[in-house]
């Protein structure tokens, strides 16, 4: 899309022909900038406006909130010249920044890549931009403004391989390729939660594939995961083709996969996003401990005894340095700990296993699945060749049993006071013994209260 259509699909859009209009008549130096303008010109604009004032004229603000019928609010720091004025709606929102330096030009000069860096004046309809920055996203290129750009702010590098999943066709410049890996350790000067929020936004892409190769590729993902390093070339059993390391980065792939399979064959699953991203983490975590708990026996077979409990202590650490939700950490730390339950099942499983599996699984279990697809089709070797179709059908056993809502959270039959009337004092020990009578329940050998009392005065009468 070129400048005169760009500038005819402002005045067409009913938020930038109202501030358009405002400042023209206020003659108010307000720009439009940044994402919005580049995906107005790539051709998919969004919902999301980005715009920025001079600081001497600040005083409008009031007068856009009017014109808009919002209210912004603030984010960031004022003693940092960070301060954004935000203001969401819907599935709208709309940020203000007051400019860094004197003139729009030099605002744009402090921006993070060439894509980024340009603007439209809505009072006179004037554009500007740095040098190359209507090029780049001709030729679709990730390139820095300046040669400081990653020193200032060294997020710049995730954000830049961020952007190579969510806009379609882009690619890194080779100069930012290079000196990305040269200063990949500057990452380390970055809170764990501004990494963390980057790289959420990587691994909710259409194409997450895309940017943990670049990841990789520059070796940026061992300074972000150093646990990761000693999975580089770690050899596996029959069950794997790859690595360690390369096969937990095909898992990101290979989650897509699994959404497909499950959808085709008439088990539709819904996630939220933190859903979502604690699919991706564990599958990106869930064989960190192989590491530590690799063996050969006398014949040479490869083993990795226990290495679920070993890798859960290393993403534990993961986590709490990335500052995780407890909620996350509670589903990622759920799915490495059981990521071998679907997988160990045999062709003769009884359904009374997969229901204890889903009871105990709760809320996480089509996690738990697609999980375990996506394992699977990362693993191509013989012995997982061998179980495809025994995996497959027990994954499409426990989503239908899933969907009884009585096995995920059964109505209780008895109460803790059931138990203590038989002399049990209150404790972990009724807890246990109401865990033990659900379990039966679960299981369909206890259907009513009569039948649950029963067997809590045979197996538990003192």
């Amino acid at each position: 899309m070129d400048l005169n259509q760009v500038t005819k699909k402002i005045h067409q859009d009913p938020i930038l022909s109202k501030l358009a209009k405002l400042a023209k008549e206020k003659e108010i130096p307000l720009f439009l900038v940044g994402g919005y303008l580049r995906d107005l010109f790539i051709g998919s604009p969004r919902k999301d406006y980005d715009f920025t004032l001079s600081r001497t004229a600040s005083f409008f603000i009031p007068a856009i909130e009017e014109a808009l019928h919002l209210h912004f609010f603030k984010v960031g720091k004022e003693e940092k010249n960070t301060t954004t004025y935000r203001t969401m709606k819907e599935e709208m929102s709309v940020d203000l920044t007051l400019l860094h330096g004197d003139t729009i030009e030099e605002d744009l000069l402090r921006r993070d890549f060439t894509i980024n860096a340009m603007a439209v004046s809505l009072s006179q309809e004037t554009f500007h931009g740095v040098e190359g920055s209507l090029r780049d996203i001709e030729k679709k290129c990730i390139r820095t403004v300046s040669n400081h750009s990653i020193d200032q702010d060294p997020l710049r590098m995730l954000r830049a391989i961020r952007y190579q999943c969510t806009l379609d066709g882009f690619h890194l410049e080779e100069g930012l390729r290079e000196e990305i890996s040269l200063k990949k350790e500057k990452i380390l000067r970055i809170p764990g939660e501004r990494i963390k929020a980057e790289f959420d936004q990587i691994l909710l892409s259409p194409c997450p594939s895309i940017g943990m190769r670049s990841l990789f590729e520059s070796e940026l993902i061992f300074v972000l995961f150093p646990e990761l390093r000693g999975l580089e070339n770690l050899g596996q059993n029959e069950h794997h083709h790859l690595d360690v390391l390369s096969h937990l980065l095909l898992m990101t792939e290979k989650i897509s996969w699994a959404f497909e399979w499950v959808a085709q064959n008439h088990q539709e699953i819904s996630l939220t996003h933190e859903d979502r991203l604690s699919l991706y983490y564990a599958a990106l975590f869930h064989d960190i401990g192989k590491q530590d708990s690799y063996s050969k026996d006398e014949k040479g077979k490869v083993h990795f005894y226990e290495h679920e409990t070993f890798s859960v202590q290393a993403a534990e650490k993961i986590m709490e340095r990335l500052r995780f939700s407890n909620l996350m950490k509670m589903k990622v730390h759920r799915l490495i700990k059981n990521h071998m339950r679907i997988l160990n099942l045999s062709r003769e499983t009884k359904e009374t296993a997969l229901k204890r599996l889903v009871n105990q699984m709760g809320e996480e279990t089509p996690l738990l699945v697609l999980h375990t697809f996506a394992d699977k089709e990362a693993s191509r070797g013989i012995l997982s060749i061998q179980i495809d179709e025994v995996v497959e059908n027990n994954c499409l056993r426990i989503l239908r049993l899933f969907n009884e809502k009585d096995i995920v959270h059964p109505p209780p039959l008895i109460t803790g006071h059931d138990v203590m009337a038989l002399g049990y004092p209150p404790g972990p020990r009724v807890g246990h013994i109401l865990g033990m009578i659900r379990q039966k329940q679960v299981e369909g050998e206890i259907k009513n209260r009569e039948e649950a009392l029963r067997v809590l005065r045979e197996k538990f009468e003192i």
